[in-house]
Formats: structure tokens, sequence, C-alpha cells
């Protein structure tokens, strides 16, 4: 019930108990966020075996997500068409135990320079039998992310050094991926904003959805934003894989 790595092919095998529960079994894993939001994972991933924990460069292929990355095509990771089709079988199922307890109007997904965010949510739209709303939010672009860093700084939450650190690492980076953050630094950050040229309607119980859960800022933010809504009633988040 796991994912195997070889060299640069991500495989799903349920006999191997490696990165990821892919099996019904074990799955999905409910987690309430300090913000208070409900989000449930269709896939557990789990922490490393003492083996790979040794193995550095193992553990950190796909920044223990490897499935995650070889279904996006980064970092050089590719994965075959058998293991899509046992994820998509497993998920069906795992979606339907949700499905369960779900009660749902409205499906919003978090943006991405990627499609799996969006597929997963159309995905839970129909099982729920609610509405997909697209392109609700729009992420934050690298120069607010510096104006984030520098209101942190005056507002005297970071040091002149963290400042130069947080700027020194966004600099690098291609956009603004907020894993390039250190985690006790992502609370500065408002990674995502409502889409300016957003005409929709966003009502009811709505179904927040991401690919990945790490530290969960980017659905906080994105709770906080639906929440201010007309017509929200509540809100809650299902992602594909869980934090570890």
């Amino acid at each position: 019930m796991g994912l195997v790595v070889t060299q640069n092919l991500v495989t799903v095998d349920h006999a191997v108990r490696e990165h990821l529960i892919t099996t019904v079994d074990g799955n999905p894993k409910t987690d309430i966020r300090d913000c208070g939001l409900k989000v449930t994972s269709l896939f557990t991933r789990i922490k490393s075996s003492a083996k790979r924990s040794r193995d550095r460069k193992a553990s950190l292929i796909g920044d223990n997500c490897p499935l995650l990355y070889a279904l996006k095509g980064k970092d050089g990771l590719t994965t075959n068409i058998t293991s899509i089709k046992r994820l998509a079988q497993s998920g069906s199922e795992i979606l339907a135990v949700i499905a369960a307890q779900t009660q749902a109007d409205t499906v919003v997904y978090m943006p991405s320079g990627y499609s799996l965010s969006r597929i997963v949510a159309s995905r839970c739209a129909a099982v729920f039998n609610a509405e997909l709303a697209h392109d609700v939010f729009v992420k934050s672009t690298k120069m607010e992310a510096f104006d984030m860093i520098r209101k942190a700084e005056d507002n005297g939450e970071i040091s002149v050094e963290e400042r130069k650190k947080l700027q020194f690492r966004l600099k690098t980076a291609d956009g603004f991926p907020l894993k390039v953050i250190p985690v006790e630094y992502r609370h500065l950050f408002t990674p995502l904003q409502l889409n300016p040229a957003f005409r929709g309607s966003v009502t009811g119980r709505v179904v927040l959805v991401d690919d990945l859960l790490a530290t969960g800022r980017t659905l906080t933010v994105a709770k906080e934003i639906v929440q201010a809504m007309n017509g929200v009633t509540s809100v809650e988040a299902v992602c594909l894989f869980s934090d570890v």
C-alpha cells in the first residue's frame, strides 16, 4: 500500500509501505487545523522509514511526496498509466467514503500552475453533487510576496537578517511557491487572493480542494476569504495527499 521510486519512475505498489497509503484501508485521513478548518485527505502520507531516512538523497526526492511531483512532471519524476489507474481506482473508493460524510453546495479549488487541484475538485463536485466554482482565487505574485516581507519587518515581526534571508529565498525561486518559505515564517504570507475577475457565486456549504496538505496556510487563507462571502454557511476542505 505504497510507492516505489526507481530512479525517476514513481509507481504505485499496494504491497509496500513507503511514502503513501494507497489503499482504501487506512484512508481517508481527517484533521482539524488550528484555524478550525476540517481537512479530509484521500491519501495518507507516511513518515520515512529508518532506511529511507538514512538515505538522504532518496528522502528528498519529490519533497516526501514523489507521486505528486510525478503527476505534475516536476523534478524529473514520472509515473505510468498502470499506477495512475491504481491510484484512480483507490481514489474513487475513498472519495465515496468521504462523500457519505460530507454535505456540499459549492466546491472551490486552489490556484496552481498545474491542473491537478482542478481535476480533483471536478471529481469531488460530481460525487458530492455540488457546483464547481472556477477561478475563484489567484496566486499572490512574487512582488506582492516581497511587500509582505517588508511589511513584516516594518511591524517588528522579523529582524533585518531574517528579512534578508527571506528575500534571498524568494529571489531565487520561480514565482512565489510558498514551499520556499520556512514553516515558521509562512503565517506572514498570503499565498492567494480573491480573483478580481471572478463573477460567479460561492454559497452554502463550501468544500475547498487542494492537491497537497503541508502547513495548511493556503487553505487557512482561502477559508478566511470564503467565510466572508455572503451566503456561505460552512467551509471544510479536501486534499489529495495529507500532511505527514
